[in-house]
């Protein structure tokens, strides 16, 4: 799904637009770590490496790594976990480490603070809470909210939304319990502060005022009700749910977050990552960690140290008495790339100011009419963003995009006069005595001669179509493109891409970089690619990454794309159906997921001749849909590389139109403006798909806001739950298998099995299959394993497996015949559905429809009902057909019908009748009367339907069946579209009767809608 009901389970609104929110209560749990590390008392037994935080490295004399109370790292899943413990790392006492749905962990310190599993924590006996600069927030669960303007009118809803509310007041307080990611909850909690809280949400409050806000949307059982502009003096009273005991509790505009009364931690921003208290050691790379282990004193190995602070003459002189006396000093990054003796890295890691040390390592690739679904082509041929632009077509003019690949080959004519500067990256790798810069190569034609994956890259972004006449230009054909070789992708060239960038952004306007590559390890807040990242958010520069190609198993996002300031991306086909190879994250984690989609399979772009990408589809896809005089300069492949670019050129057609935005508007315009994909959760597809055409005109036109009703759909009827449910282990070799049986329940939504093996040299690689209770296959993994951390894994994931038990099957598939063991999991997602009262006389089949209904965010109960026999309004089933995913979303430059005037309701209402194949509503005209609040008639709904699902041929040869008694009332010119309704199962006889004037009622719109997303 778009936005998957997955996020009951931790209990939080839909987060557009409330990503900053998630980010918050993220740090809220890293101050919980801190606190733990602080009060907890850890036991650890004997390793031969221990990472201690703020601490160092010690040697302790047995085998094997230990990791004592380092923040900051996370795994996606039991896969990871599970690689760790194949690994020998463990991590005792999992202060600020977060193991999601891989471990029953439970913690308790002091004051009573409980840390429960990975997705529940509570914090008791503190005051004073503090909520700076509240974006968003969402009040619901009452009987009725009570609003009194300034001219003395009075307003009634059910639910309501602020937005960029500044002076909020909770009076009365007595208990706040605020809910969010991973379950936390907060009760009386002492000196916290929030700041940047977007999409907070309450559950009742009594005595709430609002003063200065921007906007209050209010809403009923039946949709907006009213709108308030810059609204002063609201007050609700009278709301049921929220508590506030002993402790006043006031919102106030502030620009920093502070967490205090644990002692004295402190965060700062609004993203997820904690700012550093104190020096010290914070975190070392766990694959370092285990070449230190079994390296000698003496034996050398390559590290990049990262310093809290750009490293000073003092720092540099520490190095030299430890006898390090040179290495790759960065020019803007905080960092030393250096050759030493393990002896020497664990002097090192003693120093006050060094935060982190990682190894060196080699990072891998996540390897036209296809891109009509992000609705790019609309973009050049629309008046209002070409009256803005000068009269011109928008298409990335005088923004530049970097792409961090393997180069660029500038003498492609698509991009003739493009590319402003082609850098091949450089350096001593720590070879010459003395602290020395980068050494980047600057203006090389071609930087691309082995690989061809950055041309590729490149030629999505910003091709001119020359070769093709037009036909195969890049998304964003204006840009200026800047090409960054990191040749075989080693840490040290990305980071020294990184750190160009940084020290050259002023000089070429880049405003977005491409990293179309990930790593086999672990999330980690200190890792330097993401303090790189992090830092070049910081200074303008959108950073966007794919999400990997390791799926379809939970847990395998690239880590890289797992940074909350970033922007990942997942791969479809040109259909908008997920890609087996696009990588998942984990279940019910919004920040474990890609940020939204795009196509990434069989996409045309550039071929740089002679390198590897550049030969890849020749004997496939490429004859299929190149012709012969296109094929010396176009090719064809597959992977999320080639759907993040997508993305990055989106952006920077965003940025002409408004050089202005910042990286987290940009983020949260992409992600509300995206197409919902139903059929799919969010922690695989994200927000769904890339809506280009939208993204854009909000960006020009902030007015024209999309995807305000992402944030009402959250239903509290249903929950989901994910726990490790099953572990096994056993052992394989040549020609023989293990296996092991798994029970399922009947309400699991999703079933996760992993195994993991072998440390990071191991040779061996295994294979995975899952079987049904009738022994059908299920599930096979077979993918080639690589070094690294995570690198020696197989995963399968199961949608709703129709069966009582699984059997995983292990084998052997290559290596060097020794007997290999490994060690499995089982990751269960149940679902749990609340009662409600008025469905029960519903068939089956029907509950079952409503069910999946509620599940992708179809549709939605009220309260503890559903009225199934209540007629459904026009807008409604607009709505309800926007977030089925068939239409994109749209929001005019003016209102299309006098009587549509809420901004929710006119997003819907406008992507039904603008759609690119035609209005959907065949009675409503444009500039007259759309009548939103009239119930919609059979016939209507008939036609809508089948034009959203875009089988208007298909109505034109259909021919109704010859028992329907009413035949004759259906127009004849629409008969069609109800006999493709009715072939379909969307809509239903009665007695053989149509009833076409008859209203749809909303247990049909459940069958209908339901059946239209599939």
């Amino acid at each position: 799904m778009t936005v998957s009901q997955e996020r009951k389970a931790l209990k939080m609104p839909s987060p557009y637009p409330v990503l900053r929110l998630c980010r918050i209560l993220i740090m809220m749990k890293k101050a919980f770590s801190l606190f733990l590390l602080f009060n907890v008392a850890i036991s650890s037994a004997l390793a031969g490496i221990g990472v201690v935080r703020s601490n160092g490295i010690s040697l302790t004399g047995a085998d094997g790594v230990d990791f004592i109370g380092v923040d900051g790292m996370r795994f996606t899943g039991a896969d990871g976990f599970l690689s760790v413990e194949a690994n020998g790392v463990r991590f005792t006492g999992a202060d600020g480490v977060r193991f999601t749905g891989a471990d029953g962990t439970r913690f308790t310190g002091a004051d009573g603070t409980t840390y429960t599993s990975s997705n529940g924590a509570r914090f008791t006996g503190a005051d004073g809470i503090s909520i700076l600069s509240a974006d968003g927030m969402r009040f619901t669960g009452a009987d009725g909210y009570r609003f009194t303007g300034a001219d003395g009118t009075t307003y009634q809803a059910n639910s309501i939304i602020v937005r960029q509310a500044n002076g909020i007041g909770v009076t009365n307080p007595s208990t706040i319990s605020l809910t969010g990611p991973d379950g936390v909850r907060f009760t009386g909690a002492d000196g916290y502060r929030f700041t940047g809280a977007d999409g907070m949400r309450f559950t009742g409050a009594d005595g709430v005022r609002f003063t200065g806000a921007d906007a209050i949307t209010g809403f009923d059982s039946n949709g907006v009700v009213f709108n308030f502009i810059s609204p002063t003096g609201f007050s609700i009273t009278g709301v049921d749910g929220t508590r506030f005991t002993g402790a006043d509790v006031s919102l106030t505009v502030g620009n920093d977050i502070a967490f205090t009364g644990a002692n004295g931690a402190r965060f700062t921003g609004a993203d997820g990552s904690p700012t550093q208290v104190g020096g010290g050691l914070l975190t070392v790379d766990p694959e370092l960690a285990l070449l230190l282990n079994q390296a000698t004193d003496d034996s050398t190995v390559n590290a990049v140290v990262v310093f809290h602070q750009y490293p000073t003459a003092v720092d540099l002189n520490d190095l030299s008495q430890i006898g390090i006396m040179g290495g790759t000093q960065f020019r803007v990054l905080p960092m030393i790339y250096i050759t030493a003796t393990r002896r020497q890295i664990l002097a090192l890691s003693h120093l006050g100011n060094v935060r982190s040390i990682y190894g060196n390592r080699t990072l891998q690739f996540n390897i036209d009419p296809f891109y009509k679904t992000t609705q790019v082509q609309r973009i050049t041929t629309d008046r209002d963003l070409q009256n803005r632009n000068g009269g011109l077509p928008v298409t990335g003019r005088n923004v530049t995009v970097a792409i961090l690949d393997t180069g660029v080959n500038s003498l492609h004519p698509d991009l003739s006069g493009k590319v402003v500067q082609n850098v091949r990256l450089l350096d001593t790798q720590s070879a010459a005595v003395g602290f020395v810069n980068p050494s980047p190569v600057e203006n090389v034609a071609n930087t691309d001669l082995a690989g061809g994956h950055g041309t590729f890259v490149a030629g999505v972004v910003a091709a001119s179509g020359i070769s093709s006449s037009g036909k195969y230009n890049g998304i964003a054909s204006g840009a200026n493109i800047l090409g960054l070789s990191a040749g075989d992708l080693n840490l040290l060239h990305v980071l020294s891409g990184f750190d160009y960038l940084l020290d050259h952004r002023t000089n070429y306007n880049v405003r977005v970089v491409n990293c179309s590559f990930s790593a086999n390890t672990i999330f980690d807040y200190n890792d330097p690619v993401n303090i790189a990242t992090k830092q070049l958010t910081d200074n303008g520069i959108n950073v966007v990454f794919s999400a990997g190609n390791s799926g379809p198993g939970n847990g395998t996002l690239n880590p890289y794309a797992a940074a909350p300031w970033v922007i990942s991306v997942g791969a479809t086909d040109e259909k908008g159906v997920l890609a087996d190879f696009s990588s998942r994250g984990a279940f019910g984690d919004s920040q474990f997921a890609p940020s939204l989609s795009a196509p990434g399979v069989n996409v045309i772009s550039l071929r740089s001749a002679a390198t590897q990408t550049g030969t890849l589809g020749v004997a496939g896809s490429d004859t299929q849909r190149l012709t012969p005089a296109e094929l010396p300069f176009y090719t064809t492949a597959s992977g999320t590389s080639f759907s993040a670019p997508q993305v990055a050129g989106a952006i920077a057609l965003m940025l002409e139109v408004n050089p202005s935005l910042s990286p987290s508007d940009i983020k949260d315009i992409l992600q509300r403006s995206a197409t919902p994909l139903p059929n799919y959760y969010y922690h695989e597809v994200g927000a769904g798909m890339l809506n280009t055409y939208a993204a854009v005109l909000e960006a020009a036109f902030p007015s024209r806001r999309t995807g305000i009703f992402r944030s009402v759909m959250d239903s509290d009827s249903l929950r989901y739950v994910t726990a490790t449910t099953q572990t096994f282990d056993g052992s394989v070799g040549p020609n023989t298998t293990s296996s092991a049986t798994l029970p399922v329940s009947p309400d699991t939504v999703q079933s996760s099995v992993y195994i993991a093996w072998g440390n990071l040299t191991n040779p061996n690689d295994l294979n995975l299959k899952v079987y049904d209770a009738s022994g059908n296959l299920q599930g096979n993994s077979s993918n080639l394993n690589l070094s690294g951390l995570t690198g020696k894994t197989e995963r399968i994931t199961l949608s709703a497996p129709n069966t009582n038990v699984l059997q995983a099957v292990v084998g052997y598939t290559l290596g060097d015949g020794s007997t290999q063991s490994f060690l499995g999991a089982v990751d269960t997602t149940r679902i749990q559905y609340d009662q409600l009262s008025d469905i029960l006389d519903l068939s089956a089949q029907d509950r079952g429809l409503l069910n999946e209904g509620m599940r992708k965010f179809l549709v939605k109960p009220d309260g503890t009902r559903f009225h199934p026999d209540f007629a459904v309004s026009r807008s409604d089933l607009a709505a309800a057909i926007v977030r089925s995913g068939r239409i994109p979303q749209f929001v005019a430059a003016s209102r299309m019908y006098t009587d549509v005037r809420d901004l929710t309701t006119r997003n819907a209402v406008e992507s039904a009748q603008a759609n690119r194949t035609g209005s959907l509503f065949y009675d409503a005209v444009t500039n007259g009367a759309f009548r939103p609040d009239e119930s919609v008639s059979r016939l209507a709904a008939a036609v809508a339907l089948v034009k959203a699902a875009q089988l208007d041929g298909l109505a034109a040869s259909s021919s109704l069946p010859v028992t329907v008694i009413d035949a004759s009332d259906i127009p004849i010119q629409y008969r069609g579209y109800v006999a493709v309704a009715l072939q379909k199962g969307w809509l239903t006889l009665n007695q053989n009767s149509f009833r076409p004037a008859s209203s749809l009622s909303r247990i049909e719109l459940a069958r209908a809608i339901v059946g239209l997303s599939r």
